[in-house]
């Protein structure tokens, strides 16, 4: 396959997307590891790969405090619903829960990282640094249940 200087532009810029996690509704600041919350940016959901979002368990999201790596984020409460890569400064998350007389309440959660991430060849990790829901009345769901 032959392909034009264009072409091979085209294809190397799309692969640092795909390796560097590159997102399009980066919050300023992110790449630093921190935003003011009058900056944020939540995707619009029908942006999300996994529409529907999904019903997680509460302690599971309560585990997630500041210093937590996205390892452990992955096994508590999966990949981004979004399209952040590993090497992501935020990932964006539709999250659901069970009300107290079982309904499915549907909230947004964000978790930002820091910016000391030097790849896993050095044996690094992201730690998370903020993390916003919305509505800001879902933040309850941060809370370990009895």
């Amino acid at each position: 396959m032959n392909l034009s200087t264009y072409g091979r532009g085209l294809l190397a810029t799309a692969l640092l997307f795909a390796v560097t996690g590159c997102t399009w509704h980066v919050s300023p600041g992110a790449q630093h590891g921190t935003v003011h919350p009058d900056d944020l940016v939540f995707p619009e959901q029908s942006k999300a790969w996994q529409k529907e979002g999904r019903i997680v368990e509460q302690n599971d999201v309560a585990k997630i405090k500041v210093g937590t790596t996205k390892n452990e984020i992955y096994k508590l409460i999966g990949t981004p619903h979004f399209q952040e890569g590993f090497n992501s400064r935020e990932w964006d998350y539709i999250l659901k829960f069970y009300d107290a007389n079982q309904n499915v309440e549907t909230c947004r959660y964000k978790i930002i990282f820091d910016d000391s991430y030097e790849g896993i060849l050095r044996k690094d990790e992201f730690y998370a640094t903020e993390t916003y829901w919305q509505p800001a009345s879902c933040a309850k769901y941060s809370q370990f249940t009895q």
